[in-house]
């Protein structure tokens, strides 16, 4: 039992979770290919501009192909397969955010500020909840250079 966590945007579903974009994007990894996978998330997940959830998919697929290539990409890429499983245990949580308000510990919900998502959802539901945002970060806030500032502040509030 805890009596105290620190959690980064934490993936809870607070509005229907879209998954007809996840049994295309597995047979994509499963076929070696990491593009083709990356097109169906960004088409299917919910998380892209408009623009590019309407694309063609050979057109979308050519175009990550020449804008990832570096070293950001080599670091996502790895990823593809845990951000499907990620996507789908969070869809299956759908409907549980009640649930949440038998969390007796206290708990920092940390967020970034450029985090395109604003729900409170999360925070409203547990009952000793802090919410803090954290200026300049994004979604990707606990890796790279800004995962000190999240090491920190976790740190203080668990200590």
């Amino acid at each position: 039992m805890f009596d105290r966590m620190a959690v980064y945007e934490p993936g809870v579903p607070v509005a229907p979770v879209p998954t007809g974009w996840m049994p295309p994007c597995w047979e994509r990894l499963a076929a070696g290919d990491p593009y083709g996978a990356f097109v169906h998330f960004i088409r299917g997940s919910g998380g892209a501009p408009a623009f590019m959830t309407k694309l063609p998919y050979g057109y979308l697929r050519f175009a990550l192909r020449i804008g990832f290539r570096g070293p950001s990409w080599q670091r996502m890429r790895p990823l593809s397969e845990a951000n499907v499983a990620e996507h789908e245990q969070i869809a299956a949580q759908q409907g549980r955010l009640a649930e949440f308000a038998a969390v007796t510990a206290s708990v920092l919900l940390l967020r970034g500020s450029r985090t395109a998502r604003a729900s409170r959802a999360e925070f409203d539901a547990l009952p000793n909840a802090t919410l803090e945002t954290l200026n300049g970060l994004n979604h990707f806030g606990p890796e790279g250079k800004t995962a000190p500032v999240v090491a920190e502040r976790a740190v203080a509030f668990l200590l």
